[in-house]
């Protein structure tokens, strides 16, 4: 537009050398703006409503906004759980270490123990064969007693009647 109000431009064909003639009229026809050529008939191009478009962008946001701020909520809750899980690992050490060494006496005390009874079951059972044999023995004694106390009694018969 500003090419109106300047000088006008040298042609660069210089087969068509500017009429000295022509007055300032004809320059301004030269500078003069014609209209596009018509293009063949285009269908109607939908119009985007920016002020739709931003809202919508604008509302994505504050959508996006808030997720964010959530995750960093769930973060910091998790971070919170984790640093009172980490402070409670020394006690928790502390404990297992504790059930480790009360297990290992308890499971010391139980072998002595299998020990001990399998010693007495040991002995229980030699015990118990001894009682069995005295009782076999007992059994012959009263037998042989009582044979000897027949036979005294026999004799005891024998001489009273004699």
């Amino acid at each position: 537009m500003t090419e109106a109000f300047e000088e006008p431009k040298l042609d660069r064909n210089p087969a068509e050398p500017p009429p000295a003639e022509a007055g300032a009229d004809e320059a301004v026809k030269k500078l003069a703006i014609f209209p596009p050529p018509a293009h063949p008939a285009r269908d109607a191009r939908t119009v985007t409503n920016l002020g739709k478009v931003f809202g919508q962008f604008a509302e994505l946001q504050h959508q996006i906004a808030e997720q964010v701020i959530a995750l960093e909520d769930s973060v910091t809750h998790q971070k919170r759980d984790v640093e009172a899980a980490i402070a409670q690992l020394p006690e928790l050490r502390e404990r297992l270490d504790w059930l480790a060494s009360t297990f290992f006496e308890q499971t010391k005390k139980d072998e002595t123990l299998r020990d001990r009874l399998s010693r007495q079951s040991v002995a229980i059972e030699s015990l118990t064969e001894t009682v069995r044999v005295l009782q076999e023995r007992q059994a012959r004694w009263e037998a042989a007693l009582d044979d000897v106390i027949g036979g005294l009694m026999r004799a005891k018969s024998a001489v009273a009647r004699q």
